[in-house]
C-alpha cells in the first residue's frame, strides 16, 4: 500500500487489492478488498473468479507476498482429511492449481509486465533454515515431516513460476535471498509516510526509569516467551530502575501512541531481521533491539550495513544487551533514538524505494 500510495502521489495510476482486511486493520488503506470474511465460500470463489479481470485492466501487476490470485496449497491439506473432506479438499487443490495456470496464461496473453515481492514464509523454507541457521524461528527447530517437505517443495515450484513470468523480483529480508533466484533485488521496508511517524519523546514521570516495550504480533515468531523470562531476571536486578510494556491486540490505527510513550523496543529475537514495527519505533526516534544474523547483511547495500543502528541481539544475549541499555543514559538513548531516525529517513523513505521500483518498471 505505501508503494501504491507513493506512485498515485507521483502521477501513476496505481490500485492496491487484497483478498479481506486483517482484524487489527493492517493494510485498511487497500483499494479493493475481493471479498468480506463473512461471506461463504461460494461467494468468495465467485468473487475471486470475477477479479480475474485484473489480467486484462492494468499494464503491470506488483504480487505481494509471493503469491498471486489464485496460489496452490500444499497437499498434505487434503492427505490427511477422510471421506467427504478428502474429496472436497482434493477437488479445491486441483481448481486452485488449475486457476492459477489459467491466470498465468491471461497474464502472458495480454502482456502484462508482473513484478513479485517476497516477505518471510512465502519464501523461507524449513529444511534450508534447519540445516544453514543456528539460531532461527522456532517453527524450524523441530522434526522435518513429510507435511514441512510438501510445503518447502511448493514454496520452490511457486518461486520457479515467477522466475519465469516475472520482470523483477524483490525480497524484503536478507535470508531469503538465499533460496530466491540469483537476479532478486533486497528492497527495504517502505511502508509508513515519515510526516505521519514523527520523532517523540516519552513523556517523563521519572527521569531515572527507562521505558522498555516489546509488541509481538506473533509470539512464538518474536521470541516473547523467552522475552517475558529475560526481562522477569533482569526485574531482580534492577527493580525500579526500568518499565516494561507488552502491547498487543491493539488494532495498527490505535496502537501509535503506546509506542510513542517508550524508550527502546525489543522487536524479535529468532528471525534474523528486523521487521515493519522496527521501522515504525525508529521513525518515532526510538531505538530498536533485535536480532541481526550477520552473514546475511551480505545480501543488503554496504553502506546500509554500516548505518544499521539496530543494538543486535539473540536469545543467548538478549540479557547483557537490555543490562547494557540499562546502564546507559537517557541522553545516551535518544542520541541513538535520533540516529534510528536519520536512518529512516536514508533508507526507508517511501518516495526513494518507489522511485526505485518505478524505474525498474519502465
Amino acid at each position: 500500500q505505501g508503494l501504491s500510495k507513493m506512485m498515485n502521489s507521483l502521477g501513476y495510476n496505481s490500485q492496491t487489492w487484497a483478498m479481506c482486511q486483517n482484524q487489527l486493520e493492517l493494510g485498511k488503506d487497500t483499494d479493493k478488498f475481493i471479498y468480506h470474511h463473512k461471506d461463504n465460500f461460494f461467494i468468495k470463489e465467485f468473487k475471486k473468479f470475477l477479479c480475474l479481470r485484473y489480467t486484462f485492466m492494468f499494464e503491470i501487476v506488483f504480487f505481494n507476498f509471493g503469491s498471486t490470485l489464485y496460489t496452490p496449497f500444499a497437499s498434505h491439506r487434503y492427505k490427511n482429511q477422510k471421506g467427504i473432506n478428502f474429496f472436497r479438499l482434493f477437488l479445491y487443490a486441483k481448481y486452485r492449481n488449475f486457476m492459477q495456470i489459467v491466470e498465468i496464461k491471461l497474464l502472458q496473453l495480454f502482456n502484462v509486465k508482473v513484478f513479485v515481492q517476497y516477505q518471510g514464509s512465502d519464501a523461507r523454507q524449513k529444511r534450508f533454515c534447519m540445516e544453514n541457521f543456528e539460531n532461527t524461528l522456532p517453527q524450524y527447530k523441530t522434526l522435518y515431516t513429510l507435511e514441512d517437505h510438501e510445503i518447502d517443495t511448493l514454496k520452490q515450484q511457486q518461486i520457479k513460476i515467477f522466475d519465469k513470468i516475472s520482470s523483477k523480483i524483490y525480497s524484503l529480508n536478507p535470508d531469503l535471498m538465499y533460496v530466491l533466484p540469483k537476479r532478486t533485488t533486497f528492497l527495504p521496508y517502505c511502508h509508513i509516510c515519515l510526516d505521519h511517524w514523527k520523532p517523540s519523546i516519552a513523556k517523563q514521570n521519572n527521569h531515572q526509569v527507562i521505558r522498555i516495550a516489546h509488541a509481538p504480533s506473533n509470539r512464538e515468531i518474536k521470541g516473547t516467551e523467552i522475552i517475558l523470562s529475560v526481562i522477569a531476571e533482569l526485574k531482580k536486578k534492577y527493580n525500579d530502575k526500568f518499565e516494561f510494556t507488552l502491547i498487543e491486540k491493539i488494532p495498527h490505527g490505535k496502537v501509535i501512541e503506546s509506542y510513542r510513550n517508550v524508550d527502546i523496543l525489543i522487536d524479535q529475537i529468532h528471525a534474523g531481521w528486523y521487521g515493519g514495527l522496527s521501522v515504525e519505533l525508529m521513525a518515532l526516534g526510538k531505538p530498536v533491539i533485535c536480532y541481526l544474523r550477520k552473514k546475511d547483511l551480505n545480501f543488503i547495500p554496504k553502506e546500509m550495513m554500516h548505518e544499521l543502528p539496530i543494538l543486535n541481539t539473540s536469545p543467548s544475549s538478549l540479557y547483557k544487551t537490555i543490562s547494557d541499555v540499562m546502564e546507559m543514559a537517557k541522553e545516551e538513548i535518544e542520541q541513538l533514538g535520533l540516529k534510528s531516525r536519520q536512518f529512516v529517513e536514508k533508507w526507508h523513505c517511501p518516495q526513494k524505494t518507489t522511485k526505485k521500483v518505478l524505474k525498474d518498471m519502465k
